[in-house]
């Protein structure tokens, strides 16, 4: 007996619902998965650069499916926050078995990124890396790849050049670098001391492991040096009997209001916590890079055979030119142009 026309027309379409839903839980599975590990939390300033660089390249395609975490690190650095956000990645790792692992920023690769070296069938490209990417083991690895973040010391000795001769500070200006006594702190150090500053003259690098020291030493060379560099400056103790972090925004208010002269972070974040001039890596290039590694990976498929290992070159400028006015210090306006150009001049 034949169906009436209704029903072959209904099962017609039950047929093709069910062919679309397979076509869509196939293209799903078998699609590319990335999965990006932000060390710090979502808020943070250069996470959200890096972000932009990275979708500046991956909202362009769409043949790949995208998964963030936040490890958030910045706010709660302690061992058992640090163990919390390690098992939360691993365990997103293990169940959604991304192929490619992007991960950013020295503590993502410390926690989890270096334990996929040569791992079967993750690709791992790395950004944000201030260390040396050896005691990741990543050096010779088969399957990993990135972008190492250098200090633009070039440009930050130019810029300081710049502003002597605007201020009139001399031939040979004095410059004083501080910094607290993190990992990425000890590896800028080592650039810092062996960094060519002629007609420069770098005084001394020092690291502080407390807020009291620190206070110390700017209250020391304040009134003794033209330009005081601040790099790293987020694990500072409150004091030797102390240990709770000091806020970051805490550290840079006080050193600004207690010293006269310049004091340049080496990162837009040291604008973001209430500086006056800083200059530093640019976070758009390591996201469009570590982003780019990816897609080549990706489009390379099964004939991948390793995508080289590179340093940006690029650099911004993040200034608060209220608070230069108030130390009645010029800058070139081509850096507080760039500033402006992209959103650095708050």
């Amino acid at each position: 007996m034949a169906l009436p026309l209704r029903k072959i027309v209904n099962v017609l379409i039950s047929v093709f619902l069910v062919g679309v839903a397979s076509l869509f839980i196939y293209e799903s599975i078998s699609r590319p998965r990335i999965l990006i590990v932000h060390s710090y939390n979502s808020a943070d300033p250069w996470v959200k650069d890096v972000n932009i660089g990275l979708m500046r390249v991956l909202e362009k395609k769409g043949s790949y499916s995208l998964r963030w975490q936040y490890m958030g690190l910045n706010n709660y650095p302690d061992a058992q926050s640090r163990r919390t956000a390690t098992n939360t990645v691993k365990q997103t790792i293990e169940e959604w078995k991304p192929n490619i692992l992007i991960a950013i920023d020295d503590e993502a690769q410390d926690l989890v990124a270096r334990d996929y070296v040569n791992h079967p069938s993750i690709k791992v490209v790395f950004a944000g890396v201030e260390s040396d990417i050896i005691g990741y083991r990543y050096l010779g690895a088969q399957n990993v790849t990135g972008v190492i973040e250098l200090k633009p010391l070039m440009a930050y000795r130019n810029a300081l050049i710049e502003i002597a001769k605007l201020n009139n500070y001399g031939a040979a200006p004095l410059l004083f670098s501080i910094a607290d006594k993190s990992a990425s702190a000890n590896f800028d150090h080592t650039q810092i001391k062996s960094f060519d500053w002629k007609p420069m003259r770098l005084v001394d690098s020092v690291q502080v492991g407390t807020y009291d020291e620190w206070q110390e030493k700017i209250l020391q060379v304040g009134k003794q040096v033209d330009f005081i560099m601040i790099s790293s400056y987020r694990e500072l103790a409150r004091s030797a009997t102390d240990p709770k972090l000091v806020p970051p925004e805490e550290v840079v208010s006080w050193t600004e209001a207690n010293t006269k002269v310049p004091v340049i972070g080496t990162s837009a974040l040291n604008v973001e916590d209430g500086g006056s001039l800083a200059i530093g890596v640019s976070p758009f290039e390591q996201g469009q890079l570590a982003a780019r590694m990816a897609l080549v990976i990706i489009d390379s498929n099964k004939n991948y055979d390793g995508v080289p290992v590179v340093t940006g070159q690029q650099f911004i400028v993040a200034t608060r030119m209220e608070e230069l006015k108030k130390k009645h210090i010029r800058i070139p306006a081509m850096y507080e142009a760039f500033a402006r150009a992209i959103g650095k001049n708050l």
